[in-house]
């Protein structure tokens, strides 16, 4: 049996950038069994999906048609052997990676205070201070919206890459868990300069995970402004990858971008230095503005919409791409009202 069905609802408040959008209709999701009947439904009646959890990391259109589907579905497990845990895909990013700390399983700890939900981690294969989501992940289980037929997805077959997977750009697939494996010997990754001043400067020469997490926090907490007090959804674009000799030229145009060593020959670039070195903060179009905290963030200022995002946004890739010649790509996924 499905749940209750609500037309015309407002998802103001389940998207952290706060964008005015209505669902003409929408379903709270808490198992696998009203998953599937919705889905039914939605079949039934020529209904488009559309799925949201936190919110984090989505560009709502101010009328999101067909069936929007809320993610609410709980649960951490650990299994038999300890290091395997198991997760709901509507549990916070956050919560799980200090419950695999408190556990005294470690890997999780450089994605700290990521926002969202488990279920969306590896939609967009999350990855912050020189971890990714998928060097931890196992298998998830998912329902293919065509089928109907629940599936099980291996590493391999999520095909993830650089913020991205099979997943990010298909709407075939709603996960409902995700199975990952991780350190019971805690091997730390404190690789980031901005790791090691922050521990350097508490005098911690030998971290726990549990040190890791906070320290990755305050300096998260440090850059970004937290979206209940000034709307946003994080870092806005990814780092390019560019090859060696192309970072050579925008070495000599601008001297000190930062980067980081990549395979075959090429380096990740910092997107957020590239839109500073062009003075891109307080850009606005709208109620859309450039935080002047951090060149990554955008910030809703007040009553804004998607048309407001994407206006800002092409004026920032066009700025880069005349200035650089690179490409900026988002991390957000812009849903689509149709």
């Amino acid at each position: 049996m499905i749940n209750k069905i609500i037309p015309n609802y407002d998802l103001h408040d389940l998207n952290t950038l706060k964008l005015d959008s209505i669902a003409e209709n929408f379903c709270y999701v808490n198992d696998e069994t009203t998953l599937e009947n919705a889905c039914k439904f939605a079949k039934a009646n020529s209904l488009k999906l559309n799925i949201i959890a936190t919110g984090s990391n989505i560009i709502l259109p101010k009328i999101l048609s067909g069936l929007t589907l809320k993610i609410d579905i709980l649960g951490i497990k650990y299994g038999p052997r300890k290091n395997i845990v198991s997760v709901g895909a509507g549990e916070n990013w956050h919560a799980l990676v200090l419950d695999t700390i408190n556990h005294n399983l470690s890997g999780l700890e450089n994605l700290s205070l990521i926002p969202g939900s488990a279920g969306a981690a590896p939609i967009q294969n999350i990855g912050a201070y020189g971890v990714e989501f998928s060097n931890f992940f196992l298998s998830l289980r998912a329902i293919d919206v065509i089928t109907g037929q629940w599936v099980t997805f291996s590493k391999s077959e999520c095909k993830f890459g650089y913020r991205d997977s099979m997943f990010r750009n298909s709407n075939r697939y709603i996960i409902t868990s995700v199975t990952l494996e991780l350190d019971s010997e805690f091997n730390p990754i404190v690789s980031y300069p901005g790791v090691k001043k922050a521990l350097a400067s508490k005098n911690i020469r030998s971290p726990t995970a549990l040190d890791i997490s906070d320290v990755i926090c305050q300096i998260r907490e440090s850059k970004l402004p937290n979206p209940k007090e000034l709307p946003n959804v994080g870092s806005f674009f990814k780092n390019p990858i560019i090859s060696t000799s192309k970072y050579m030229d925008l070495k000599n145009q601008f001297i000190d971008v930062p980067y980081w060593d990549e395979s075959n020959g090429m380096v990740k670039i910092s997107a957020g230095a590239l839109l500073d070195k062009l003075n891109c903060k307080g850009l606005s179009e709208g109620n859309i503005k450039v935080s002047k905290l951090h060149s990554l963030v955008l910030v809703n200022h007040g009553k804004a919409v998607d048309q407001d995002v994407l206006a800002l946004v092409s004026k920032l890739q066009a700025l880069v791409k005349q200035k650089c010649n690179i490409q900026l790509n988002v991390e957000p996924i812009f849903l689509s009202p149709k």
